[in-house]
């Protein structure tokens, strides 16, 4: 389950559960954390740097991630064919 706090990215998308056990599994807590991983989604589109945050995808890069921002999220979560986890903090 995603947090109850809102993002702070507004236009963020909420993570499939799959994927969410996915990352606890691999040593992310179940609240507060920030991923690094990479993606790959069903069509072959590669993300290098999704950044994600309890629960929520906020960003795709980790250009200005300072405070609260907007950020449109240009995919379905739900299309995740592989994740792979590079931090977490």
């Amino acid at each position: 389950m995603h947090s109850r706090t809102p993002p702070r990215n507004r236009l963020a998308k909420v993570l499939p559960e799959e994927w969410r056990k996915y990352l606890v599994d691999r040593g992310c807590p179940k609240r507060k954390y920030t991923a690094l991983c990479r993606a790959t989604l069903v069509d072959g589109r590669v993300i290098e740097d999704l950044i994600i945050e309890e629960g929520w995808v906020i960003a795709l890069s980790r250009a200005g991630l300072g405070g609260t921002f907007e950020q449109r999220i240009d995919f379905d979560p739900r299309a995740i064919q592989a994740l792979e986890l590079k931090q977490v903090v």
